[in-house]
């Protein structure tokens, strides 16, 4: 089951299925708006959305069409979190010290 988010002028997009050759897809805002709502949900949503997924590659779910990427957004088009990624020098010193490496000289 590939997913996608349509762009459609929302902050999230729509919830697409979209065909293993990535030929067609189809909207599924009657199973789940968008992505974060499907991962928020997943266990009641999952059954339903791999039943259209088998619909849509056995060329029979209703409202398909052609899938073009330059209309989707990222699959998670805003993330609901925020982390930082960041390394400190003490950070580094203690890592590259467990590895029995040397620091850089900068």
């Amino acid at each position: 089951m590939k997913l996608a988010s349509l762009r459609n002028g929302s902050r999230d997009g729509q919830l697409l299925l979209v065909s293993r050759d990535l030929a067609r897809a189809v909207p599924v805002p009657h199973v789940v708006p968008t992505l974060q709502a499907a991962l928020d949900d997943w266990s009641r949503v999952q059954p339903r959305l791999e039943q259209v997924a088998l619909e849509l590659e056995e060329g029979r779910a209703p409202g398909s069409f052609p899938f073009q990427a330059t209309q989707v957004l990222a699959p998670l088009p805003r993330a609901h979190h925020w982390v930082d990624g960041s390394a400190y020098v003490n950070h580094v010193e203690l890592v590259r010290k467990a590895r029995g490496a040397e620091m850089p000289a900068t």
